[in-house]
């Protein structure tokens, strides 16, 4: 039987490496999973759970940017969240440093109680990312703000 365990990788194709690797070290402060080189044209960086590797691609253009809004979007591979422990900290630091898909912060509360804060954002090459703060303790109160 077929026994899937955490995922190991993930690739971004990129038709400039050095730029993204700018961003997911120097912007976002992720740690380097194995030496770079950047004459070899691809990174890989630690995200704690998995490896965020980037590699070069010389063909094509870049997918249409994608929205927060699901249904608006094309199927595929949509985003990526970094869980953080407070959004408005983290905004604060990234603001002025990214480009964020809203103006404002989203929430999201499904019925049993478990609540999403977040804020979409773009990488150099258009992909969304998203900060999010999860609320999972249904017995968690509500903040009134939200």
């Amino acid at each position: 039987m077929l026994h899937l365990k955490r995922i190991d990788n993930m690739d971004i194709l990129t038709h400039d490496v050095g730029r993204l690797v700018d961003f997911y070290h120097g912007v976002l402060g992720l740690g380097f999973h194995l030496p770079y080189e950047p004459e070899e044209q691809w990174a890989a960086l630690d995200l704690g759970n998995l490896t965020l590797y980037l590699f070069a691609s010389e063909t094509g253009e870049h997918v249409p940017r994608r929205t927060e809004i699901n249904a608006d979007n094309a199927p595929g591979l949509d985003s990526f969240a970094f869980e953080v422990d407070d959004l408005d900290l983290a905004h604060a630091e990234l603001d002025g440093r990214v480009e964020w898909v809203t103006g404002k912060e989203i929430v999201w509360t499904h019925p049993s109680g478990v609540r999403y804060r977040y804020r979409p954002f773009y990488d150099p090459d258009g992909n969304m990312l998203y900060i999010t703060e999860p609320h999972r303790d249904i017995t968690e109160p509500h903040r009134a703000d939200a």
